[in-house]
């Protein structure tokens, strides 16, 4: 019997999903950390949904679900990378952890306000441990942008 609490499901989760992006070149690390470091406030500031549809904005319809077709050297594509692998691992925990395998956006535009609440929390759970990694395996955005 597996008794891990939530924290290490999500400390879990997320050393792997930075450890996915570490793999990749120094730019789109960076620009991974970045975006992760940005995310709570972009969170708290606009809205989960919000958030999540500025993300997935930033991707072409099909690179939501596969960004393994984009070149790391292409500087713009590298920017897409980094938000193709942000929008992916909050979907993927909590379509894992809450709306029970619903994309979290479309379970978002449904979801009563408390739905909308534990969503919201459990993003912001995850983002704090995926931080915490990205500050500690990933390079650092010398751009700042």
């Amino acid at each position: 019997m597996d008794l891990r609490s939530i924290e290490q499901e999500r400390a879990k989760f997320a050393y792997e999903k930075v450890s996915d992006v570490k793999r990749e070149d120094t730019k789109t690390q960076g620009r991974y950390r970045s975006y992760v470091k940005s995310a709570p406030v972009m969170i708290l500031t606009n809205g989960l949904g919000q958030t999540l549809a500025f993300y997935l904005s930033k991707l072409d319809k099909n690179e939501a679900v596969d960004h393994s077709s984009l070149d790391p050297k292409n500087e713009q594509e590298g920017d897409k990378r980094a938000y193709a692998y942000l929008y992916r691992h909050l979907g993927e925990w909590l379509a894992m952890k809450v709306t029970g395998g619903e994309d979290p956006l479309r379970f978002y535009m449904n979801a009563s306000g408390t739905q909308a609440i534990v969503l919201t929390d459990e993003a912001i759970a995850l983002l704090s441990w995926l931080k915490r990694f990205a500050d500690a395996m990933l390079a650092e955005d010398k751009n700042g942008d």
